[in-house]
Formats: structure tokens, C-alpha cells, sequence
């Protein structure tokens, strides 16, 4: 209802214009008799029936009240399609007429009924009452046919026409202002100007002062003009209206003072339908413009959602970079996209758009790098919508590249999507890619505490089960020698044989070394991730100090400066030394019932990689059946043995990431060598 008042009230608006020109007294009626309107210049002679001195406001009353009936059916017979012959135009007496009764002729025009005074009681008794009523039909005409187009382009065809045919303009065109600059959009035949010429910036000449000002402008001479700025020699004259916010009209003349007043207000009359036409075609383009973008952010939106969902089922972070740039090229259509993460000081890229070349990206690049976008979103942790990349100092690893949206990715990374166009991402984009980044965070965010919680609940099961075998360990081997000692204090006590006790104090130190090593197994769990610079013949030294080396001797071939924690490497040679000592030797205490004793020769080295060591011995060495079973808690070859060394060295190399492999000695010994050894960067 708001549109077809607006535009009820332009026609009359031009309707006015256009009677006031010519200053004739004229009336418009609908079907029903009432004024739809009256002219200036018919009011000054129309008194009110009360005789009030002020003109009356003659709108929504009937003109029953001022003619007779006789001429009320002549007005209604113009009405009446059905009546044969059609009355085309009829003549109504006035009564109550300042100092006479003024007859009116009155002519049916689209459905409503025109009405002017005849030839001889006009002021100026000439045509122009005939060349009136002709113009006021056609330009009416012309407005109905401007308000039933349905497009811009389809206006301007019919206002051009009409300026010619109607009007008798020569030339004459109309320019849209956009961009800054005005573009011709429409021209009249023979015109010296083409569609999509340039004319002026929107601020210079006769055309940019009409357009900021909205006042038409007549120039007669425009080499005399202070504001024209001439884009064609041999034109002379002009007449300038502006439409509305669109752009100009412009009427051009090859002679001097080609256009008076007059032209100017009937251009005017023409073109104030023109500029209200269009105003409607924006606002309705700008609606279906933004049901569309609404409907398109809806799809893509409902797209995400289904991408959302089968994040969800992602359990690595590279299956969530792998959805996330489908997503993009798939449902957005940008084919330039990376996902770069921290490294160190660098933004590394791990997963770009399918159809790009390693030239279409960094192959890493400093996090404090300037002129970089990726950088700087991480930096200021803020995302960017950048139109135009080159205008903001920006430099894309391609040169293609004009503009770009970056996102920071929590507090590990970066997404970015670019497009060789300039200004090519809308907000529907840009919220697009962004509730897309939320997604990929969130999932993430997801794997990582499902990778701790899974982290967590292996490492409790990894010490519910030490715990199980601390117990099976203190349940069992400190049975036996608890058992012999109980018993032969027992017997001590009954027969006063002292003898007995040397079994008892052999029994609690067995049992010392089992709670010794069982505690040290336990503090491996919880040993301490600091690797430092450890010299490894500084470690094997002080380890060496710990173990009775009566039948035993050592030899050290080079050293090296590795990276491990030194309490726990300490403990790793310690029990390959005692290892080597209880299997090697055959000393008494180390249950040999020979009488002869021999020693053994254990040997430290570094392994020719320099990337690990070794520690080997000459005694009898380990069968290769029994190789995989050494480290494996409670195995012992040795009756004297806890079967808890083995096992206290396979966890400290488990615990630095270390490997161990068992083998044979250059003298038939065991040798034992450790790989895969940290060096330290520098010193």
C-alpha cells in the first residue's frame, strides 16, 4: 500500500508541475465524481460555499456540488464503456463562479476525467489548451508505462523516447552514478555520446553539480559556464535533472540557447516518474538481493552443520584440517585456502586447498615476519577481512593473490582463504568461514582432551599394573628369605647356635636388595621428564663406586655428551654393572660351590653413530632363547638374583625414549647396547 501511494503521489506531483506551467485551471475526477485534483489557478477563482476568502481545499469533494445534474450524467456517459457511440469528451457548466459561470471541457484519460477550460475564457486565448491536453496525455501515458515496467533498463528506453518524440529533445541520455563516476546508460539516436562512456567524476560539471545539489540546471552557452566542464566540443547547450539518487538526465543541443524554462520543467515532469520507477526496482532488487543472500547463508549453514557432525567423529587432528578445506571448496567455492600451525617460530603449512602448487604458499614462514597477514593474525590472535591486499601492504606467497580472510586458530595455528579478486568475500562469507573455524577448534579441541583422557587411563592402568607387580614381587620373593630367616632364628634362639645367624643376615640383605630395587622401579614411573647434558663416563664412574668390584674390572672406550636425566641413566649402569658381576663372576657369594674364583671384564663404549652406547662383559653371555625374557620382571638365571635389574634398565631407556638390544660380546659375553640417544644442540 506504501508503493502505490508513492506513487499516486508522484503522478500528481508531475500533473502539477506541468498544469503550473502553462497556468491554466484545470481538475481531475474519478469514476465517482470526486477531485483527485484541483490546479492552483482554478482554485484563486473558486470560492467555498460559504464564501470564505481563503481558496478551498476542493480534494475528496464531489462535483455534484457544483454542477447541475443534466451535466453530472454527461460527466458519467465518459464513464460508461458500454454506451455506443463512446462520449469522448463532454462540456460542464460551473455555478458559483467568481463573476461568471466558466464552462469546463472535460475528456476521459486512462480512467480518470481531465477537465479544462475551452479555448475562449482562458487567459490567453490561443492552442496551448489543445497542446496541453495532448502532452498531459502522452506524458500521463508515459508514466504508465514507466510504472508498469520491470526494469531500469526499460525506463530509461522509455524516458529517451519520450524526450524525443514527446518532448522534441534532439539528443539526450542518462547516466548512472557509480563508482564515483558517471556511466552513460541509455542514449537517443545520432547522440554524440555511446552507452558506458565516461562522462565526469560525480563531483565535476554541469551533471556533477545537478547531482549533489538535486537542482535541475539549464545552460545556454556552456563556453560561458562557470561550473561546465565540456567532454564534447560541438555541444552548445544542455538541460540537467537529477534521478533522484541513481544519476542524471541530460538533454544536448548543438545550438546556443537551444532550451528555455519551459523544456526544463517538462523534463522535469518526464523524469520524475523515471526516478521514483527506479527507487522501487532498487528496493525490490535489494529485498530479492537479501532473501537470496539469507537463503544462500541458510544452505551453506545447514551444509556446516552436517560438517560439524561428522567432525565429530574425527580422531586426529589432520582428518579436521582434511574437512575443513573440503568444506571451503565445497560449499563456499574458494579454491586458495591453508591451515598453517606453530612450529617452533615458524607458521608451517599442514593441509592446503586441492588445487594448489607449492608456489601458492610459504613453505614456512617467521611468526615475527612483517608484511605477512597469516603472521599478524596470529600475533594480535584477531581475525582479518582484507579487500584489498596489496592496498594494505600486504605480501601473499602469490602474487595473484587480492584479498584474503585470516582466522587464528586457538593459540596453535592459522586459516586463511584467499581470492584473486579484489573485495571477493561478502559478510555471509565471512561468517561462513568463520562458524566453519569454530567447528574445526572445537573439534580439536575435542581430540586433544580425548588424547589425554586416553593418555591418563593408560598411564593409571601402566601403574595399576606396577602396583599389581610391586605386590607379587613383596608377596613372593620376600616370602623365601623372610621364611629361612624367621626359621633359623627360631633355631638360634632353641639351640644357642650363633652359626645360624650368618643365614638370617644373608637373608635380610637379599631382602634390602629387593626393596631397594622395587623402590627404585617405582620411582622410574615417576621419574622426572628434565633430559640435561650428561658426560657419560662422569655417569659410569659414579655408578661404578656403587657395586663390589672385587671380581670385577672395567674398561672405558670414549666418551660422549648425551642428553638424559642422570639420576635414572645412574641407575641403568648401575644394574648392568651388577648384572654382569652376578652372571659373569664365580665368586662364593655369587653361588658357585667350585672353590675357584674368576673375574669378569665388563667394557663401556660409544657406538660408532654417536648416537648411543654400549656396556658388554666376557662372562658366558645369554642364550638367544632367553634374550626377549631378560628385561621381564622376576626373571632371574641366577639363584642370588631379584629379577628387578634387567627390568629397572628397560624402563629407564622405555622412559627417555631410548631402544636396547641384547647380543653377544666380542669376548662371548653379554652386550647390551642402547640406541636412538639425544645429543645435546650445543653446550
Amino acid at each position: 500500500m506504501t508503493s502505490v501511494n508513492m506513487i499516486f503521489n508522484k503522478q500528481i506531483e508531475w500533473c502539477d508541475t506541468l498544469v503550473e506551467q502553462l497556468e491554466m485551471p484545470v481538475f481531475v475526477l474519478n469514476d465517482s465524481g470526486e477531485f483527485e485534483y484541483v490546479s492552483e489557478t482554478l482554485l484563486e477563482h473558486f470560492p467555498d460555499a460559504n464564501n470564505a476568502t481563503d481558496p478551498p481545499s476542493l480534494e475528496q469533494c464531489n462535483v455534484t456540488q457544483f454542477i447541475s445534474d443534466k451535466d453530472f450524467d454527461k460527466l458519467e456517459a465518459i464513464f460508461d464503456t458500454k454506451s455506443a457511440p463512446k462520449r469522448d469528451s463532454v462540456t460542464v457548466q460551473f455555478e458559483r463562479w467568481k463573476g461568471q459561470d466558466p464552462a469546463f471541457e472535460v475528456i476521459e484519460c486512462d480512467g480518470v476525467a481531465v477537465g479544462c477550460q475551452p479555448p475562449e475564457i482562458t487567459r490567453e486565448p490561443t492552442d496551448d489548451t489543445d497542446q496541453f491536453l495532448k502532452a498531459l496525455e502522452q506524458l500521463h501515458e508515459v508514466t504508465n508505462r514507466l510504472y508498469a515496467s520491470d526494469s531500469v533498463a526499460t525506463g530509461l528506453e522509455i524516458t529517451t523516447e519520450a524526450a524525443v518524440e514527446t518532448l522534441g529533445f534532439d539528443w539526450c541520455l542518462l547516466a548512472e552514478a557509480t563508482d564515483g563516476v558517471f556511466k552513460i546508460r541509455e542514449v537517443t539516436e545520432g547522440s554524440p555520446v555511446t552507452v558506458d562512456d565516461i562522462l565526469l567524476s560525480t563531483t565535476q560539471g554541469v551533471a556533477g553539480a545537478v547531482y549533489q545539489s538535486g537542482e535541475s540546471c539549464l545552460v545556454g552557452n556552456i563556453d560561458n559556464s562557470d561550473i561546465a566542464a565540456p567532454t564534447h566540443p560541438f555541444i552548445c547547450s544542455t538541460v540537467t535533472v537529477p534521478v533522484g539518487d541513481w544519476g542524471i538526465f541530460q538533454a544536448l543541443s548543438k545550438t546556443e540557447n537551444a532550451f528555455d524554462e519551459h523544456e526544463k520543467q517538462l523534463a522535469e515532469t518526464l523524469i520524475a516518474p523515471l526516478a521514483t520507477k527506479i527507487e522501487q526496482i532498487q528496493r525490490k532488487d535489494a529485498l530479492r538481493t537479501s532473501n537470496e543472500v539469507k537463503q544462500r547463508q541458510r544452505t551453506q549453514i545447514e551444509a556446516l552443520h552436517s560438517v560439524a557432525t561428522e567432525m565429530k567423529t574425527a580422531t586426529t587432528r589432520a582428518e579436521v584440517y582434511d574437512m575443513t578445506i573440503e568444506a571451503v571448496e565445497d560449499i563456499l567455492e574458494f579454491n586458495f585456502c591453508v591451515i598453517d600451525e606453530v612450529v617452533g617460530d615458524f607458521l608451517v603449512p599442514q593441509t592446503v586447498g586441492s588445487n594448489m602448487s607449492d608456489k601458492d604458499y610459504y613453505e614456512r614462514i617467521a611468526i615475527n615476519s612483517s608484511g605477512n597477514l597469516g603472521c599478524l593474525t596470529y600475533r594480535e590472535e584477531e581475525p582479518f577481512v582484507v579487500d584489498s591486499l596489496q592496498d594494505a601492504g600486504f605480501e601473499p606467497a602469490n602474487s595473484n593473490y587480492a584479498s584474503a580472510i585470516s582466522l587464528p586458530l586457538a593459540d596453535w595455528g592459522v586459516f586463511q582463504v584467499v581470492s584473486t579478486e579484489e573485495a571477493a568475500f561478502d559478510e555471509v562469507d565471512c561468517r561462513v568461514i568463520e562458524l566453519l573455524t569454530e567447528y574445526a577448534v572445537a573439534a580439536i579441541d575435542r581430540i586433544e582432551r580425548e588424547t589425554e583422557l586416553k593418555r591418563r587411563a593408560k598411564e593409571f592402568e601402566a601403574q595399576i599394573s606396577r602396583l599389581d607387580e610391586f605386590a607379587s614381587i613383596v608377596s613372593h620373593d620376600l616370602r623365601n628369605p623372610l621364611n629361612v630367616a624367621s626359621l633359623r632364628t627360631q633355631q638360634a634362639m632353641r639351640t644357642g647356635n650363633t652359626d645360624e645367624l650368618e643365614t638370617v643376615l644373608d637373608s635380610i640383605e637379599r631382602m634390602d636388595s629387593i626393596i631397594e630395587n622395587v623402590l627404585t622401579l617405582a620411582r622410574q614411573g615417576n621419574a622426572a621428564e628434565e633430559h640435561d647434558p650428561v658426560a657419560l663416563s662422569d655417569a659410569i664412574y659414579q655408578c661404578w663406586e656403587l657395586v663390589p668390584s672385587e671380581q670385577a674390572s672395567l674398561t672405558v672406550t670414549g666418551d660422549r655428551i648425551i642428553k638424559a636425566n642422570e639420576n635414572q641413566l645412574c641407575h641403568l649402569f648401575e644394574n648392568l654393572f651388577r648384572n654382569a658381576v652376578e652372571h659373569g663372576s664365580t665368586a662364593p657369594e655369587d653361588g658357585t660351590t667350585s672353590g675357584e674364583t674368576e673375574t669378569v671384564t665388563i667394557e663401556t663404549g660409544v657406538l660408532s653413530d654417536s648416537r648411543g652406547f654400549y656396556v658388554e662383559d666376557d662372562g658366558p653371555g645369554i642364550d638367544d632363547e632367553n634374550r626377549e625374557k631378560v628385561f621381564d620382571r622376576g626373571y632371574s638365571q641366577s639363584r642370588q638374583g631379584t629379577g628387578l635389574g634387567l627390568a629397572i634398565v628397560a624402563e629407564v631407556v622405555d622412559s627417555h625414549g631410548w631402544d636396547i638390544r641384547v647380543g653377544e660380546g666380542s669376548a662371548g659375553g653379554a652386550r647390551f647396547e642402547i640406541t636412538g640417544v639425544a645429543i645435546p644442540d650445543r653446550l
